[in-house]
């Protein structure tokens, strides 16, 4: 219905709105209507047909109804009546319960009284005439007694106190809404003939179709009915068209696009217009309703969202009175924008049934004050959100879904949102998890309740779930190598951050176990896991494992050398070399001396320090000389797959030229372990070294005979030398060879003898010359200097090595048997 002011336009419109009175069905609602069950009217004998049909008006029927008659009667107003009926309800109705009587007049009365307290001037804009033509008044009463509240249609106001209302619905149907403020349980509503008319013959019908309450609100949440009113507007705003409210029911229909529009014109200073809309009985204490409103920029920018207010009422009762700006404010929602529907949170706290939306002006504006008002629904309480234990809200990880939970009462269900506002929603029950969509992002998601199978639903609140991208885990090597035999798992691959989980692929996939053995050119995804949210990173790193079947292994070696233990104190060899600084800093060994010294697999390129050299003095550490390590293998200890020179300590251990642990590299994970010096003879061990944790350790010093390696024809006992507890390499074999002799060709002796007398300093080249010091392979008690005779001089220690030996049983200066028990 268009309430503005053109008198042509507004005729032809509610001409249309007539027609569309019958031709419109009513539609209902899902609600508990209680109706008039009685009627008592004014007919009687002599007049029985002031009101024909009377059960039609209590039939529970609202197509049907009694007619209601008025006569202005003859001259002087003989057979003049005015016809009533009093509905009477099978109980009592509790006080502040709103009755709706639908009615229709043979004048365009309603119309205007639909305008409450503007209802007189809308008549003069509609040119209805509300005084002196068909009148009509109703009131309530309890057991027909004085009426609690009454109106009439012809006084000025009558029909717009917040307790008795005209009001339509969305399909053109007009009611009278009355609320009295005590209990009732009769209506009666009187049809009758104004002064002007009366005499004149004049007869006039009013329709009464049914007088009903709610004793159950509809289970969905729309409203039935509206109103409209206003203040301090003028006859002249009004029929400028500038003031008013235009459509009004397009605020109530089902077409959520339709609006009604509030309008004060551009000079309605200190004038109100407001529009009420009503539900069919009361909503819960919890419920919230959304009022829908659209406002133009420029009112925007005037700050007008303080002159805006939204009550809710309890039949005549006010529950709450807040301004936009409030509400706003209590929703935490950002100020509208122009042009744009907004939809604002009402949460009276009480029970209501109306809700009025006022728009006040107290300035003179030089713009149009236009107020679109889309209506208003009533829903269940927002839902409560299920946050996640010991956390202050939802995380998730990229490329993963999310788990939302919230809560709404019994009889309703949740709506997930991806949007805040339009979208399709995921409907999900009370308590059940809504899984998000896969996230890369912080994503918001919305949820809101609704009661189940009603379209109506709360407003909705946000629900953000946090993803927080984890970076990439760093390492020095993306292709490590491993040493096979080392059985490594995939803790041992090496990754510099810390909460390191391993995947067998770069996205998805499964977790390896920590302890999980490592395969040969596998490639392991390795992700760190964030200790608060539990997310892997976006990117996981790439590792391929190299496994090699040739390892470095670190030799734990121990062994002592005869010759340096002459003379020596406290289980320690003697370092009188490294003392006259004779060792050299370049290993000394190679096949020149003897094919026994040839180096394998890359060995005879080491060199040390005189730092290395030096340390340790007066310690078990210190070194005393260069020994040679064979690595051969296990199943052919004939081959040498490996050899490497080194320094020996004087407690016996074997360590690298550099001072630290011998490691050797290209090892397999087992083998057997031989030594060597330039002037002794080597041994090696019998049994099989198998690399643990890529080591081994052999002490030749504690070896027993059986596990010594011994060439046919000898034992163990042959093998080493016996010094006190410990087990030694034989000195003597001065010339490198395989053998130690005293005499015959190719002997030791001679050796000794050889290198005295070349000595540059012994020019009269005398066997007995007892400066000759350095360092000499003839010197094999290892003192620094090499004699042939006088005191501790070697060839008497090669003499007593032969006749001492334990096979040479007749002690023969010239025993030939003493071998280096290595394969030959």
């Amino acid at each position: 219905m268009v309430l503005k002011t053109t008198l042509k336009k507004t005729k032809i419109l509610y001409l249309l709105f007539i027609l569309s009175f019958f031709l419109l069905p009513y539609t209902g609602k899902a609600q508990t209507r209680i109706y008039a069950s009685t009627a008592t009217t004014s007919n009687t004998g002599f007049s029985p047909n002031e009101v024909v049909g009377s059960g039609l008006a209590h039939d529970g029927n609202l197509t049907t109804s009694a007619v209601v008659k008025a006569n202005a009667g003859g001259l002087l107003g003989l057979g003049a009546f005015n016809g009533y009926i009093d509905l009477q309800f099978p109980g009592n109705v509790p006080a502040n319960t709103t009755t709706y009587v639908k009615i229709t007049t043979e004048d365009n009365l309603l119309p205007s009284l639909l305008g409450g307290s503007l209802g007189n001037l809308l008549a003069n804009v509609l040119g209805a005439v509300l005084i002196g033509n068909q009148e009509f008044s109703v009131e309530a009463n309890l057991n027909g007694g004085a009426p609690i509240i009454s109106g009439n249609s012809q006084a000025n106001g009558s029909f717009a106190g917040d307790r008795l209302r005209i009001v339509r619905n969305d399909v053109g149907d007009f009611l009278i809404a009355i609320t009295p403020a005590t209990t009732y349980n009769h209506i009666k509503v009187t049809n009758r003939i104004g002064a002007t008319l009366l005499g004149l013959g004049n007869e006039k019908n009013m329709n009464v179709f049914e007088a009903y309450y709610v004793s159950a609100p509809a289970n969905c949440g729309s409203p039935a009915y509206t109103s409209f009113s206003g203040t301090g507007i003028t006859l002249d705003l009004l029929q400028l068209g500038s003031a008013g409210v235009t459509n009004p029911q397009n605020a109530i229909d089902a077409n959520t696009t339709n609006f009604s529009t509030l309008s004060l014109g551009v000079l309605g200073v200190g004038s109100t217009i407001e529009q009420t809309v009503y539900f069919e009985g009361l909503s819960n204490a919890t419920d919230q309703f959304g009022v829908r409103i659209r406002l133009a920029q420029t009112l925007l920018n005037l700050d007008v969202i303080n002159d805006i207010r939204v009550i809710s009422s309890n039949g005549g009762t006010e529950v709450s009175n807040q301004s936009l700006a409030t509400l706003l404010t209590l929703s935490l929602l950002a100020p509208p924008q122009g042009n744009v529907i907004t939809t604002i949170p009402v949460n009276p706290g009480a029970p209501v049934d109306r809700i009025t939306l006022r728009f006040y002006s107290f300035v003179s504006l030089s713009v149009a004050q236009n107020l679109d008002f889309f209506g208003v629904t009533r829903t269940v309480a927002p839902p409560t959100i299920v946050l996640p234990p010991l956390s202050t809200g939802y995380v998730g990880c990229v490329g993963t879904t999310a788990s939302l939970t919230a809560t709404t009462g019994a009889g309703n269900e949740l709506r997930w949102y991806a949007v805040p506002t339009g979208g399709v929603g995921t409907v999900r029950a009370s308590g059940v998890a809504f899984v998000t969509p896969i996230l890369t992002t912080t994503t918001t998601f919305y949820v809101s309740a609704a009661k189940i199978g009603c379209p109506e639903e709360s407003s909705r609140i946000a629900v953000k779930v946090t993803v927080t991208p984890v970076v990439t885990p760093t390492t020095i090597d993306t292709t490590p190598e491993f040493c096979a035999f080392n059985n490594p798992t995939v803790a041992n691959i090496q990754v510099n951050e810390p909460n390191i989980s391993f995947y067998d692929a770069p996205t998805g996939g499964i977790p390896i176990p920590s302890n999980t053995l490592l395969v040969d050119n596998k490639v392991y995804y390795a992700s760190i896991t964030d200790a608060v949210t539990g997310c892997g990173s976006t990117i996981r790193l790439a590792i391929t494992v190299d496994l090699l079947p040739l390892c470095n292994v670190t030799l734990n070696l121990k062994v002592m050398l005869q010759g340096a233990l002459f003379n020596a104190t406290g289980g320690l060899m003697r370092d009188d070399l490294r003392v006259g600084g004779f060792i050299p800093l370049n290993q000394p060994y190679s096949n020149t001396l003897n094919a026994r010294f040839t180096h394998v697999g890359g060995g005879g390129t080491e060199t040390t320090t005189n730092v290395v050299l030096q340390a340790n003095a007066g310690t078990g550490n210190a070194i005393v000389d260069w020994v040679f390590v064979e690595v051969r293998d296990n199943a052919n200890p004939l081959t040498v797959l490996k050899t490497v020179s080194a320094l020996l300590q004087r407690d016996g251990d074997i360590v690298a030229a550099n001072g630290g642990p011998l490691v050797v590299a290209g090892l397999p994970a087992t083998f057997k372990i031989s030594v060597k010096h330039r002037n002794h003879l080597g041994a090696l061990g019998s049994q099989t070294l198998t690399a643990v944790n890529q080591q081994v350790t052999l002490d030749f010093t504690t070896l027993t005979n059986a596990n010594l390696f011994a060439l046919s024809g000898f034992t163990g006992q042959e093998a080493m030398a016996t010094v006190g507890s410990v087990r030694a390499l034989y000195c003597s074999n001065a010339n490198f060879d395989t053998q130690v002799k005293y005499d015959g060709l190719a002997n030791d002796r001679q050796v000794v003898a050889s290198q005295v007398l070349s000595f540059p300093a012994n020019a009269s080249q005398i066997l007995n010359y007892s400066n000759a010091t350095g360092y000499f392979s003839g010197d094999v008690n290892m003192d620094g200097k090499v004699l042939y005779d006088g005191s501790n001089n070697d060839r008497q220690i090669i003499l007593n090595i032969i006749v001492t030996y334990p096979l040479n049983t007749n002690t023969l200066a010239n025993y030939n048997g003493m071998f280096e028990q290595m394969p030959q």
